[in-house]
């Protein structure tokens, strides 16, 4: 039943991602943002409830004076990316080591 479950999830996952990169055609890196954002959306939801919960318990034990610091919690929690896409898993095209041409004359070493 759970792997029947993640299946379903990693299907879902890439038709929603499709519309996301009309120009782009999916590759190993597109199939490996769908799993792990399948995969870490638990963790996601486990996070965002703990903050919520916390968040929660400082604002009552506070009378509501620390509502900043509750809504921080909540924010930590809950922000970021949810959704990973193929462009956060894929690696820079271009490495390059700077060469003495393009750096600024204070950031050349004296041979």
């Amino acid at each position: 039943m759970g792997a029947r479950l993640v299946a379903v999830a990693v299907a879902l996952a890439l038709v929603v991602a499709g519309p996301l990169q009309p120009a782009m055609a999916q590759d190993a890196y597109d199939v490996g943002a769908a799993v792990v954002t399948v995969l870490k959306a638990p963790f996601n939801v486990a996070l965002c409830g703990l903050g919520g919960a916390v968040a929660l318990g400082v604002f009552v034990v506070t009378f509501g004076s620390a509502y900043r610091a509750s809504a921080r919690v909540i924010e930590e929690g809950c922000r970021g990316p949810w959704l990973v896409t193929g462009n956060d898993l894929r690696p820079e095209t271009a490495y390059r080591t700077p060469s003495a041409e393009n750096l600024h004359p204070a950031e050349v070493e004296p041979r």
